[in-house]
């Protein structure tokens, strides 16, 4: 253990020292004023030799030896916590060799689903322990949300603000910057393929997956079509699992739509659900979970844990001990 605040107790013993010379002046000062008006009385040996005096006398020092002590400890129990009394340890956080990628379709087809989406992903998120997560937003153009990262608090906060851009009424439409730089919108297979390409440590065996949600509605000319980012995907060993919140039985017109996305995210070896499908997160948890990994360590972090329990309880016991021996001291 060691104490946070080192100039601390330093600082108490300048306190302390000139509280105890200046307590020591004022009581020179008034025994000196009370022996000037002090009255001489005869025989006063005979009254202090009396056993019952002397036994007084003995309890009243015990008592004030008593409060001394207690008075010393609780002293040094304030310095204690003054000064912060922490204990140090090191922490290797564990990861995994997982990399998850968040690929989400801002196009405007998509804005009806997109705050539900972002609320499947937290709860997606919260499954996943040492994973790297990273989140991708597309439209014309693909823009990097936040990079593959284990912070899990910085990940579940960036969602968070994502949710109530998509879905407040006052948002300014944040997301949308560097997502319009193409020719037309939902450019879907350049979307993928973008997500495809915010993997690094390619020469390391990692596992790779890509969680796409997209309607499949393409409104413009996209450079890599569906099929061919799928293909780069597989080429690169990414498994892709598709969300398609336009896979309703009320949308039958993009029916087609569906069942390309269908095809391409199963080749991967990845999963399709719709939207409103309660199995889509469990499975793909398990898709991913199910892929080889290996549990690595991070970099060794220097934790400052507080230790104030037995200071505050040693303060606290000395505390109600003045008061009794204050309590003895006057009877």
């Amino acid at each position: 253990m060691e104490l946070m605040y080192w100039w601390m107790p330093l600082l108490w013993l300048v306190v302390t020292a000139g509280v105890i010379v200046l307590a020591l002046w004022l009581h020179a000062r008034r025994r000196a004023r009370n022996l000037a008006d002090a009255v001489p009385v005869a025989h006063s040996d005979r009254l202090t030799e009396l056993p019952a005096y002397r036994t007084a006398l003995a309890r009243y020092r015990a008592a004030l030896f008593g409060a001394v002590l207690v008075v010393s400890l609780v002293l040094v129990a304030a310095v204690l916590m003054s000064s912060r009394l922490v204990s140090i340890s090191t922490y290797q956080p564990e990861m995994r060799n997982r990399d998850i990628v968040l690929c989400l379709d801002v196009s405007g087809s998509m804005v009806d689903y997109d705050a539900a989406i972002v609320r499947t992903f937290r709860d997606l998120v919260d499954n996943f322990d040492g994973e790297r997560i990273g989140l991708v937003l597309f439209n014309a153009s693909a823009v990097t949300y936040f990079p593959l990262t284990t912070d899990y608090r910085f990940v579940q906060e960036q969602l968070a603000y994502l949710e109530n851009d998509l879905s407040s009424p006052l948002s300014d439409y944040e997301f949308i910057n560097g997502t319009l730089l193409g020719e037309g919108s939902s450019l879907i297979g350049d979307g993928l393929g973008s997500c495809v390409l915010r993997f690094d440590d390619v020469d390391k065996e990692r596992s790779r997956s890509i969680v796409l949600a997209t309607d499949n509605y393409v409104a413009g000319r996209p450079i890599l079509t569906l099929p061919e980012a799928g293909a780069l995907a597989t080429e690169r060993s990414v498994r892709v699992y598709g969300i398609n919140p336009g896979d309703v039985s009320s949308k039958e017109y993009i029916a087609e739509f569906a069942n390309e996305m269908k095809q391409v995210v199963l080749a991967t070896d990845g999963g399709y659900f719709a939207l409103a499908d309660p199995s889509a997160i469990p499975s793909i948890v398990d898709g991913i979970e199910q892929q080889q990994t290996t549990r690595l360590t991070g970099e060794p972090m220097l934790v400052r844990t507080d230790e104030p329990s037995w200071p505050f309880v040693l303060s606290v016991l000395g505390t109600a001990l003045i008061m009794y021996f204050g309590w003895r001291l006057k009877r």
